[in-house]
């Protein structure tokens, strides 16, 4: 208690003397983070920004099936949602088939109140948030109520055929090899 006692008399000190900048050839300035401004403008195109990027749009566009691996962060899943929702805008698919193992990262959740899209929201809340960004809340809403988007679990796959569909899955290393065989079987024409 002492110290953050000692810590609140203590007069503000400037902290930039311990940021350092990445790019060592340009001009040091701090920008206060009240004065910052971010660019959250919509973006139509999704434009890749690396050349594994272009790769990855360039496999989705050519083939039926693209299997993407990579490190965290690299934007796998948000160019696939992005493909699929330029696919579904331009009437050349039918919907859009979320599914991702339902696997915590590490803890228990225990029982999730709610029906299929409650419990499996949680889950997944990344190819959500990638959809929120391309879709807008409100349009989004509008074609999970109308089908347009779906939520299929890997474990409600068995007996269906997905034609004219984009199934994007995600996290597919969690999978089991049986889980994995009874996606890629289901996937139908086009």
């Amino acid at each position: 208690m002492a110290k953050r006692a000692a810590r609140r008399t203590r007069p503000e000190t400037d902290e930039s003397g311990r940021v350092h900048s990445l790019f060592f050839d340009s001009p040091r300035t701090v920008v206060p983070f009240e004065t910052q401004e971010r660019d959250q403008s919509y973006i139509r195109n999704v434009r890749p920004r690396s050349d594994n990027q272009r790769h990855l749009m360039e496999a989705i566009e050519r083939n039926p099936l693209t299997v993407a691996l990579g490190p965290a962060g690299t934007g796998k899943t948000y160019l696939a949602i992005a493909a699929a929702v330029e696919a579904l805008e331009r009437k050349r698919i039918a919907r859009i088939v979320l599914s991702r193992p339902a696997v915590e990262a590490g803890e228990r959740l225990g029982y999730l109140p709610g029906d299929m899209r409650d419990k499996l929201d949680p889950y997944l809340r990344p190819l959500f948030d990638a959809l929120n960004d391309r879709l807008g809340p409100k349009r989004l809403r509008a074609c999970l109520d109308d089908g347009s988007i779906e939520i299929a679990p890997v474990a409600f796959m068995r007996g269906r055929t997905l034609n004219n569909i984009s199934v994007l899955m995600a996290e597919a290393q969690n999978c089991t090899y049986g889980q994995l065989k009874r996606v890629l079987t289901r996937l139908g024409w086009h």
